[in-house]
């Protein structure tokens, strides 16, 4: 592992490089991308357990950066992109998803046990941009229909729970790049990936908390389902992007795995050509 497990430091400008190449990706395969946005716009109509939240995060992730990874290669064709969904690395994902839904279990036990004393914050509960739309009780948002109201506040709960939580894509990105398969090692190289950009990190962090209070003023103006049905669109746009900096971000961290290939050659030959002047 000592071997493999080497996240780099992001060089600067990073902003403006992400940017730009989270744009080139969705200029060259834009029907990839709009059948991804898509799948995106279905998983996250469906009901999202709060137990569940980080694990569903974390598969929207493996998605966009199966995608990103897919059209770098040369790929932008639908058949392309499900070859490449087939080929994800689903058991150690898997693994990975446990581990999550583990530690939210144990939040949420520790949270449940101290109920008396943090019963002010859990009864009007704004930590989570999902957790503002779904405990609304304005006559406006009673009357949207269930799928968009489920599309709402999962994606925009999603984009958030991965821009406060990056880590959680930079693990996402170890396995899909191959670089581990145990959940607790992807775990790992996420927050060693996360010290070694400690600067990115806290963008990220306070584009999460610029979020929450972006939707926190939505909350109390979405009225009209058709208002909402363009924040809901817009939301899912929201997630790809976060998810495409995320790819970027682990692809720097982390190498494509051609790039690791490269490396480890060029040392292995390093090594040679040392052993033979010895």
């Amino acid at each position: 592992m000592a071997s493999t497990l080497q996240p780099h430091s992001v060089p600067p400008g990073w902003f403006r490089r992400w940017t730009r190449e989270s744009w080139a990706l969705q200029k060259e395969a834009p029907v990839a991308f709009i059948f991804l946005s898509g799948l995106l716009m279905l998983i996250n109509v469906s009901h999202q357990p709060l137990i569940l939240t980080i694990p569903f995060a974390g598969l929207e992730t493996a998605l966009i950066f199966a995608t990103a990874m897919t059209v770098e290669l040369g790929g932008w064709q639908i058949q392309d992109l499900l070859l490449a969904f087939r080929d994800l690395p689903w058991l150690p994902l898997l693994r990975l998803g446990i581990v999550l839904a583990l530690l939210v279990f144990s939040i949420l036990l520790v949270l449940w046990s101290l109920h008396h004393y943090l019963r002010g914050i859990l009864e009007h509960d704004h930590i989570s941009s999902a957790a503002t739309l779904k405990t609304l009780h304005t006559g406006g948002w009673a009357n949207l229909p269930l799928w968009l109201k489920n599309l709402l506040s999962n994606s925009l709960g999603n984009a958030q729970t991965l821009l406060g939580n990056v880590f959680l894509m930079l693990s996402v990105g170890a396995v899909v790049l191959g670089l581990v398969r145990q959940g607790y090692l992807a775990l790992l190289a996420g927050f060693l990936a996360v010290l070694r950009n400690v600067r990115i990190w806290l963008v990220f962090l306070l584009a999460s908390l610029l979020l929450q209070a972006g939707i926190s003023y939505l909350a109390h103006i979405l009225q009209e389902a058709a208002a909402a049905a363009l924040v809901a669109a817009l939301s899912v746009m929201l997630l790809l992007w976060v998810g495409l900096f995320g790819w970027c971000f682990a692809k720097e961290s982390f190498g494509l795995p051609k790039q690791r290939q490269v490396q480890r050659r060029r040392v292995a030959k390093t090594h040679a050509v040392a052993h033979l002047q010895h």
